[in-house]
């Protein structure tokens, strides 16, 4: 594409947000659900358990229906979804509404991305997976702002919304042909992904990058003896996501990735000596650079727009696995201490220089960059 379509990308990018909420309008009002629901923390981790069975099937599907019926289809759906869980029904109904809604969160999460690099020029296209990047972080801060009476009123709204930007995203988004054939085979699906590196070298950073941000997030500030940072690290993250979009426009974004974990691992190791909440921050900069430069790669590596849709989807699938993994393990580490999550960190990071390092190598073998931009 000659120019990017930034009215598009907008939309898309609004349609994220909407995603986000998915997990964000459960997590912001949990303690209310739990008065009414004991077992409420299930509602959120039934959507990230989807994503980890049905990262790569869902990057499949939405491949071979192409990406505005993925998106048209998930608005929808969610929007119904949302909408049936306002009155809160018992708890096995909200549940199973839940685990529907985990779906379309998935179709969603792979598609907008996919769609977003299409709609986008070579030179633009680096910035818009950044800007990318950032849409969860914001959907959450975003929703945190929005003043509601209550879980099923935050339900309510966030039904309206899906349904609100529905005939806007019919009028606006371009007619894209699936692939020719059946729909895949979740074995097949899986084998495609997993024996690509092209396809799964995003993933494998992205899922590395997610078992930090959550968990540390909960237990960074009362380590470094220091709340304010609970405000202040999603946003040092989020910068260091959208920076990132520009500066894969002149280093190649699987190169970025691995040099972000160096970054991020000196930070840590600083962190460590020093206990020093501002280089917390830097350090959460520096690692926000993973994810921006990571949805950067998925373009970079693969030029057909079914490959990125699978790109995506093993980036949803890894992703939650790191989500769901992240914070049993520094929590594990914090029972030794405040000083062992931070050098459970460093150790991830370190891992994850070198698990990318090999993975984009092998990806950026002359056979498997065929035809890249």
């Amino acid at each position: 594409m000659d120019r990017t379509r930034w009215g598009l990308i907008a939309l898309l990018y609004v349609t994220g947000l909407l995603s986000a909420l998915q997990f964000g309008k459960v997590s912001l009002f949990l303690p209310a659900l739990v008065d009414r629901y004991p077992a409420a923390p299930f509602l959120v981790s039934a959507v990230a358990v989807l994503g980890i069975l049905g990262g790569v099937l869902a990057g499949g599907v939405v491949a071979k229906v192409g990406a505005r019926r993925a998106i048209l289809g998930a608005v929808a759906v969610s929007a119904v979804l949302s909408l049936a869980q306002a009155p809160l029904p018992a708890f096995a109904p909200l549940m199973a509404l839940r685990l529907a809604e985990g779906a379309g969160h998935l179709a969603l999460v792979v598609a907008l991305p996919t769609m977003m690099a299409a709609e986008s020029s070579d030179a633009d296209r680096p910035v818009v997976m950044g800007i990318w990047g950032t849409f969860f972080g914001v959907g959450f801060a975003l929703g945190a702002l929005v003043p509601v009476a209550g879980p099923g009123a935050a339900f309510a709204a966030h039904g309206i919304g899906f349904a609100a930007l529905l005939p806007l995203l019919w009028w606006a988004l371009p007619r894209v042909p699936g692939e020719a054939g059946p729909l895949p085979d979740p074995v097949a699906a899986h084998r495609a992904v997993w024996s690509s590196a092209r396809l799964i070298a995003p993933g494998v950073g992205h899922g590395i990058y997610t078992s930090l941000f959550i968990a540390l997030l909960a237990f960074l500030p009362d380590i470094l003896a220091s709340p304010w940072l609970a405000a202040w690290l999603p946003l040092a993250n989020l910068t260091g996501t959208f920076v990132a979009g520009f500066l894969a426009r002149r280093v190649e974004p699987g190169r970025l990735v691995t040099w972000s974990f160096v970054a991020s691992a000196a930070g840590f190791a600083l962190l460590l000596a020093t206990r020093d909440p501002w280089i917390a921050l830097a350090t959460f900069f520096a690692t926000g650079s993973i994810a921006g430069a990571g949805f950067a790669a998925v373009p970079w590596l693969n030029p057909a727009p079914g490959d990125r849709a699978r790109a995506n989807g093993g980036m949803a699938q890894i992703g939650n696995v790191g989500t769901f993994a992240g914070t049993p393990l520094m929590a594990a580490a914090l029972t030794l201490g405040g000083a062992w999550v931070i050098a459970t960190a460093l150790a991830i990071c370190l891992f994850g220089a070198a698990a990318t390092a090999a993975v984009y190598r092998a990806a950026r073998r002359p056979a498997a960059m065929v035809n890249v931009p």
